[in-house]
C-alpha cells in the first residue's frame, strides 16, 4: 500500500470455515505463532512494588482474543496473578493500541479503560485479585484518562453518545450518503470500520488516511472522577485545561515532526521525539509547544528514542534506542542539568511491547516487555541501581528454544549503505537453497516481520531460507518514496550477491513478500529488476484507480503522491507512473503474484488483476471481510500465512515442496506456469 500514517466455537467446524486444513502436515508451527501471547502497557505502582501489564492471546477457534490484566511484586518475589479481563483490544488500521492503567495512590486499586459490549467505560481492579468492577456507566465512551491532583482524582473525556452514532449511521443508512472528501470509497459505507468494540460507519477526519465515525470530531464531554472512585461529576474549567487529545498525524512543534510525545501529567511537561529530515532530537515541552528542555547529548541525537518515559516522580526521562547489536539501549536523562548516563544494554528489544511503547519506569526500577528474533515476549524486571535484570513472567515457554534459529547480518551495498536483517536457514543446509526475503520491520520475536503473514520459521523448515530486512531510516514527514524504493533494492540485491557468492542460497530462486511498504518494495523488485521467482503483496497498490478513489476535492492524498512519490496526474503523467505503478508495468512482470488484501484496501488492486490477467501473468487476488490495513482476525491471519506458505514452496520448490495446504490452489496454480 501506499504507506498509512501512520467472533463461535469452532473446532469442528474449522475445515469448513478456513479454507484448507490448520493443521496441515508441513506449516504445523503457524498456529501456535499466531497464537502467541502478546504482552504490552506495563506499568508501576506509585510505591514501585508492584507491576501491571496485559496479555493478549489470539484463539483461531473462537476468532478473537483472550485478554487480561496481570499484576507481579516489582522484586519477583511471587508469581503474576490475572486480576481482571481486559476487554477487547483496540486496533488502529490493525495496529493494537496500548491501554494505560491509572493506580491509585495507594496502589490498591488499578482503573482502566475497557472495550465491552460496544461501549467503552472505565473500570477498576483490585491488585490483590479480590475482584474488579465498572467504575463508570456514561452515555458516550470513554477515552484519555489523566491524573489530577497527584493522583487523587481523574479527569475523563468521553465521546459522542452511543446512541447518537448510531442513530446517525441509521439515518445515513436509509438517505443515502453523499460522497465527499470524508469517505474513503475503498471501505464499507456501512458499519466496516471497527471503532471501539463495535463494527461502525467510518469517515476520513484529519490528514492522509485518519479514521474516525461517522459523526465529526468534536470536544469530548469532560468529567472528574473523585478519590472515592464513586463520584463523577463535571470538570471545571481549570481541571479541562489538563486534557490532551491523542496526537494526530504530522504533528508539529516548530519545524520538527513529533515522532511521539509522552505527558508527565503534571508541570514537568511533555516529553517529545522530533524528527527533521533525518535528524531526531529529544526534548520537553509545555502544553503549548514552547520548548523547556533539549538534549544536547549525542546518546539522544546518534540514533532516534523509539521511546521514552518519565521516572516517576523524578524530573528525568528514560529513554529507548537500537545500539549496534540490533537491541535497546536504555538511558536517563535530567533535562534540568542535561547529564545523560546509559542504564542497560541488551542484545534483544526491552520496551513496552508490540506497539513499541516504553517500558515502565519509577525511580528504582523498570518494567520492560523483552523480546528477540528467537526469544518471544516476557516481562522482565531492571534495577536501576545494579542494573541486573529478572523475570517476572515469561508465558510463551514453549516457544523459547525454536528448532529454526534466525542469526543477524549486517552488510553494505555498493553505495557503501548499511543494512541489518535476520537470516534463518534450512536444518542441515549442505548446498545452495531458495531464499524468502520480507523487507520493512524485523523487530521482536519473528514470526512474519510487519504484519506477520509470511511464516518465516517454517519456510526455513520447508528448505527455503528466510531473510527478514530492517527498512533504512525514512525522512521525517514523508519523503522521496521512489529514491527508498530503490535503496532498498539495492541494498537486497547486495545480500542475495552474498548469500549466492558465500554457496547458502541458490540466487535463481528468490521470492519475496512485503506488507504496506514492504509491499511497495516487493512491486517496485519485479518491476524493476530480475531478481525474483515468486511475490506476494498484503497491501494496496498505486493504481489509477487508488488515485481517483481518493482525488475528490478535499482530499490531502494526491498532493502527498506528488511529494513524496513525484506522481502527477496519471492521464498526463504517463513516464511517473510507468516508473512507480505495478498497473502500468503489467508486461515488465514475469513473475507470480499472490495479493492477500483487507477488505478496505482491495479495491484499487482489482485493476492490477485485470491487467495481470490479460496480459496471462500467473497472479491471484484474495480480499478478506472486516480487515484494515494490517490483519487482525485470527483466522485470517492463518488462513493467510497457509496460503503465502504454499505459494512460495509451490514456487520455490516445486513438488518437492512436500505436502500442500490446499491441494486445490496447488492444482490452480500449476495452470498458471506457461
Amino acid at each position: 500500500m501506499v504507506t498509512r500514517w501512520h467472533p463461535a466455537p469452532l473446532s469442528l467446524a474449522l475445515a469448513a470455515l478456513v479454507p484448507f486444513a490448520a493443521q496441515a502436515a508441513d506449516g504445523a508451527g503457524i498456529r501456535p505463532a499466531i497464537e502467541i501471547t502478546r504482552i504490552d502497557s506495563p506499568s508501576i505502582s506509585p510505591d514501585g512494588m508492584l507491576a501491571l501489564w496485559r496479555e493478549y492471546r489470539a484463539s483461531v477457534d473462537r476468532n478473537d482474543y483472550d485478554v487480561a490484566w496481570l499484576v507481579a511484586p516489582s522484586d519477583g518475589s511471587a508469581p503474576a496473578r490475572r486480576i481482571a479481563d481486559a476487554g477487547e483490544i483496540e486496533w488502529l488500521n490493525g495496529f493494537p493500541l496500548a491501554s494505560g492503567a491509572q493506580w491509585t495512590r495507594d496502589g490498591r486499586t488499578v482503573l482502566f479503560r475497557k472495550i465491552a459490549g460496544g461501549q467503552v467505560q472505565v473500570w477498576q481492579a483490585a491488585t490483590d485479585g479480590s475482584g474488579a468492577a465498572q467504575v463508570t456507566s456514561e452515555a458516550g465512551n470513554a477515552g484519555e484518562m489523566i491524573r489530577l491532583a497527584g493522583g487523587k482524582e481523574w479527569l475523563l473525556g468521553f465521546g459522542p453518545e452511543r446512541a447518537a452514532i448510531e442513530a446517525a449511521e441509521q439515518a445515513e443508512y436509509d438517505s443515502g450518503t453523499r460522497i465527499d472528501a470524508s469517505v474513503d470509497p475503498q471501505r464499507p459505507l456501512y458499519r466496516g470500520d471497527r471503532i471501539d468494540g463495535r463494527w461502525a460507519s467510518g469517515r476520513l477526519q484529519g490528514a492522509w488516511f485518519e479514521q474516525g465515525g461517522i459523526i465529526p470530531a468534536v470536544k469530548p464531554k469532560l468529567k472528574v472522577l473523585e478519590q472515592d472512585l464513586a463520584t463523577i461529576r463535571d470538570a471545571t474549567a481549570e481541571e479541562a485545561r489538563n486534557y490532551a487529545s491523542r496526537p494526530r498525524s504530522l504533528e508539529r512543534v516548530q519545524d520538527w515532526y513529533v515522532a511521539l510525545r509522552q505527558p508527565s501529567g503534571d508541570a514537568r511537561g511533555i516529553a517529545v521525539v522530533l524528527s527533521k529530515g533525518v535528524a531526531s532530537a529529544l526534548a520537553v515541552v509545555n502544553a503549548e509547544g514552547q520548548e523547556l528542555a533539549h538534549c544536547e547529548a549525542v546518546q539522544c541525537t546518534a540514533a532516534r528514542a523509539r521511546s521514552v518515559a518519565w521516572a516517576g516522580t523524578d524530573n528525568a526521562l528514560i529513554f529507548e534506542s537500537r545500539n549496534g547489536d540490533g537491541g535497546s539501549t536504555l538511558a536517563r536523562w535530567d533535562p534540568a542539568s542535561g547529564q545523560v548516563e546509559e542504564v542497560f544494554q541488551s542484545s534483544g528489544e526491552r520496551n513496552g511491547g508490540d506497539n513499541g511503547k516504553a517500558c515502565a519506569a519509577s525511580t528504582r526500577r523498570l518494567i520492560c516487555v523483552a523480546s528477540s528474533a528467537n526469544e518471544p515476549p516476557r516481562v522482565v524486571a531492571i534495577d536501576l541501581a545494579s542494573r541486573h535484570e529478572q523475570v517476572l513472567r515469561a508465558p510463551n515457554a514453549p516457544l523459547e528454544n525454536p528448532a529454526i534459529r534466525f542469526d543477524r547480518r549486517v552488510w553494505q551495498d555498493r553505495a557503501g549503505r548499511t543494512f541489518s536483517g535476520y537470516l534463518a536457514l534450512p536444518p542441515g543446509q549442505t548446498g545452495p537453497v531458495p531464499l524468502f526475503i520480507t523487507y520493512y520491520s524485523c523487530e521482536g520475536y519473528l514470526r512474519g516481520g510487519t504484519g506477520d503473514e509470511y511464516p518465516l520459521r517454517d519456510l526455513a523448515a520447508s528448505g527455503i531460507a528466510a531473510l527478514c530486512i530492517n527498512r533504512q531510516p525514512g525522512v521525517a514527514g514523508g519523503g522521496d518514496n521512489v529514491e527508498a524504493y530503490r535503496v532498498a533494492a539495492s541494498g537486497i540485491a547486495a545480500i542475495i550477491a552474498e548469500l549466492s557468492g558465500q554457496g547458502k542460497i541458490d540466487a535463481t530462486r528468490v521470492g519475496m513478500g512485503g506488507v504496506s511498504f514492504g509491499g511497495e518494495v516487493t512491486a517496485w523488485l519485479a518491476m524493476h529488476s530480475r531478481l525474483l521467482k515468486a511475490t506476494a503483496v498484503a497491501n494496496v497498490m498505486v493504481t489509477p484507480t487508488y488515485y481517483w478513489f481518493n482525488a475528490v476535492a478535499g482530499r490531502d492524498v494526491p498532493a502527498m503522491l506528488k511529494s513524496a512519490w513525484g506522481l502527477g496526474d496519471p492521464d498526463t503523467d504517463q513516464a511517473g507512473w510507468r516508473r512507480v505503478s505495478p498497473s502500468f508495468n503489467a508486461d515488465r512482470i514475469s513473475v507470480p503474484l499472490l495479493m492477500q488484501l483487507p477488505e478496505q484496501e482491495y479495491r484499487a488492486n482489482v485493476e492490477l488483476l485485470a491487467r495481470l490477467q490479460r496480459a496471462r501473468k500467473p497472479v491471484e487476488l484474495w480480499a478478506f471481510p472486516g480487515e484494515m490495513h494490517l490483519k487482525w482476525q485470527p483466522r485470517h491471519q492463518l488462513v493467510a500465512n497457509l496460503r503465502n506458505f504454499d505459494w512460495f514452496r509451490f514456487w520455490l520448490l516445486g513438488d518437492a515442496g512436500g505436502k500442500p495446504a490446499d491441494p486445490a490452489s496447488w492444482q490452480r496454480w500449476r495452470d498458471m506456469k506457461p
